[in-house]
């Protein structure tokens, strides 16, 4: 075990005040402003600065008239000042529920497709063996799901793995490929679609810069057409599935979710000219379970997770590769 002298916070003198006084002047960058958030005096959130700085040698911060502007040094440290903070609440909040007869909170990021079937398999099969458990689900990109694991505010994704913004330490068990459909609401689509007829609709796609709008892009990229310019772009499910009910247009979604809507009669997959769905479903990446220092994940969530990929058996499986 490392003795407790060595590590840089004891030399520095460390104070569980500068970590609060990090994230409210990362937040503000005001000292005054700040100094009121924390219900201090200025004088005293500025004589906590100086032993931060003095401790670390460094300059965190640039003084102006205005306020203050973070370093580079003051960045990184008000980064980690984030995560430790969001450590101590969620340690907190573990101990809390533990007390409370509960057995903890478990945060799980997740993109679109694993919401249809996966991620209500697992909450049943949470609810089943941990009754008392908290379980959050938030939804949005892989990228931006990927940042927010590795701030620490999310226990474990299922979502796409990118090897190129990839975090040290992350680790990725691929699951399945969500194959993508064209569809409209029912009944607007009563004929084959061939890629000119695509070419001329309305669209209402993801923005730029997503994987479904890039397969999407490449579908006629491939054959030396321009992608469609008659667009809206939307990424809340409710918004573009209104717009689909409300307007004569198309959209790109996964299987799965197509599917649920269309039990309840809302949505259609278009048939499409031989050949248009495979080039559409061509590079499409599979989603898995991406997990970031797993020994480190409370009891509950190491419980959700094993839950997790007892579900995922459910779904065909995938070539399987360590990343």
């Amino acid at each position: 075990m490392k003795p407790l002298n060595s590590s840089w916070f004891v030399r520095a003198r460390l104070k569980s005040r500068h970590i609060p006084l990090l994230v409210a002047l990362g937040d503000t960058g005001n000292l005054n402003r700040a100094a009121e958030g924390l219900g201090i005096s200025q004088p005293a959130i500025s004589k906590l600065l100086k032993e931060l700085e003095d401790g670390l040698e460094v300059a965190l911060f640039e003084r102006h008239a205005r306020g203050v502007v973070p370093t580079l040094y003051g960045e990184a440290m008000i980064r980690h000042a984030r995560r430790i903070q969001t450590s101590l609440e969620d340690a907190f909040d573990e101990v809390c529920a533990m007390r409370g007869g509960q057995r903890g909170h478990v945060r799980i990021g997740t993109i679109l497709t694993p919401c249809a079937e996966l991620l209500p398999e697992l909450t049943r099969r949470v609810k089943q063996s941990h009754p008392n458990l908290e379980l959050s689900i938030r939804t949005g990109s892989s990228l931006d799901l990927m940042a927010i694991l590795n701030d620490g505010e999310l226990d474990f994704l299922v979502a796409r793995f990118f090897a190129d913004s990839a975090q040290t330490g992350m680790c990725f068990e691929p699951l399945y490929k969500e194959p993508l459909c064209v569809c409209a609401r029912a009944g607007l689509i009563n004929h084959v679609l061939s890629r000119e007829d695509l070419h001329a609709a309305d669209w209402v796609l993801p923005p730029s810069g997503s994987v479904l709008r890039h397969e999407f892009d490449a579908l006629f990229q491939h054959v030396g057409m321009y992608p469609p310019s008659k667009v809206v772009n939307a990424e809340n499910l409710l918004m573009v599935t209104t717009l689909l009910e409300q307007n004569d247009m198309l959209t790109v979604l996964p299987r799965e979710v197509v599917a649920h809507y269309a039990r309840y009669g809302m949505l259609a997959i278009a048939e499409l000219d031989a050949g248009i769905e495979e080039d559409l479903n061509r590079n499409l990446m599979a989603y898995g379970i991406i997990t970031k220092n797993e020994e480190l994940l409370s009891p509950a969530a190491r419980s959700v997770l094993a839950l997790l990929r007892e579900s995922a058996q459910l779904l065909p499986p995938v070539e399987r590769s360590a990343v």
